[in-house]
């Protein structure tokens, strides 16, 4: 689903320059930015994924994670976040790691998930309530910590970084996955959905697969699941010294 944002992560990058990708997952992005010509470094926290970018790219990605990366000051004229900032447990100290890692002069993009409402977790909500399923504790973070999850919170994390936002908008695209898929990244953790598996009973965890397929008829198109995908994108430039 994250890698539909990788077009605009990557729009009009400098020939030649340095990028750093936190948060890789698979690779994706950082092979993208090699194609277009940048020398491009990857830093993924999770071991699996971060073997699976390495065997993907032919390169060793560092192990690593917002805020201490272990990267001297201004070694980037671009750094990436893609769908990282909605996870880390003290945003605004990542944003500043962000920013002390672009150059005078460079640039610091992101992506962020919203707080709008999801077709998608509309359809899981369906799920939960047709499974009888517990509702689970949700972790949340400190409000001194958080942040606005919208496109004004994005902007402002920049900004109160230090860094000057000249790129700001919502970016949309088409999310096609299958239903064995869909279901592996809520097996596997992701988001509040994984959160919200992992609370129930084996017995519920069997209904909800059950329902998911039933409840998804209406969005399957040859075999995939289609959802539309919107995204809170901001570029913002660090000031040259």
């Amino acid at each position: 689903m994250c890698e539909g944002g990788i077009p605009t992560l990557t729009a009009g990058l400098p020939p030649g320059g340095r990028l750093l990708d936190v948060g890789c997952g698979t690779g994706a992005l950082v092979q993208a930015a090699r194609d277009a010509g940048c020398e491009a470094v990857a830093v993924e926290l999770d071991l699996e994924m971060a073997a699976l970018a390495g065997e993907r790219l032919g390169t060793e990605v560092t192990v690593a994670s917002l805020p201490d990366l272990p990267f001297a000051d201004d070694g980037f004229d671009t750094v990436v976040a893609s769908f990282v900032l909605n996870h880390v447990e003290d945003p605004r100290a990542g944003a500043r790691e962000l920013v002390r890692l672009a150059a005078p002069g460079g640039s610091v993009r992101a992506t962020i998930w919203t707080s709008a409402p999801t077709v998608q977790g509309a359809l899981f909500r369906e799920v939960m309530e047709a499974s009888e399923a517990v509702e689970p504790v949700y972790p949340r973070l400190d409000e001194s910590l958080d942040f606005e999850r919208s496109l004004d919170g994005l902007g402002q994390l920049f900004a109160a970084a230090g860094a000057s936002v000249t790129d700001s908008r919502m970016v949309d695209w088409v999310w096609r996955v299958s239903p064995e898929d869909f279901w592996a990244g809520v097996t596997g953790g992701v988001g509040g959905v994984g959160v919200a598996w992992a609370a129930q009973t084996p017995d519920v965890q069997d209904r909800m697969r059950v329902e998911l397929d039933r409840l998804a008829e209406p969005l399957m198109d040859h075999g995939e699941m289609v959802f539309p995908a919107t995204a809170a994108y901001v570029e913002a430039r660090v000031p040259r010294s």
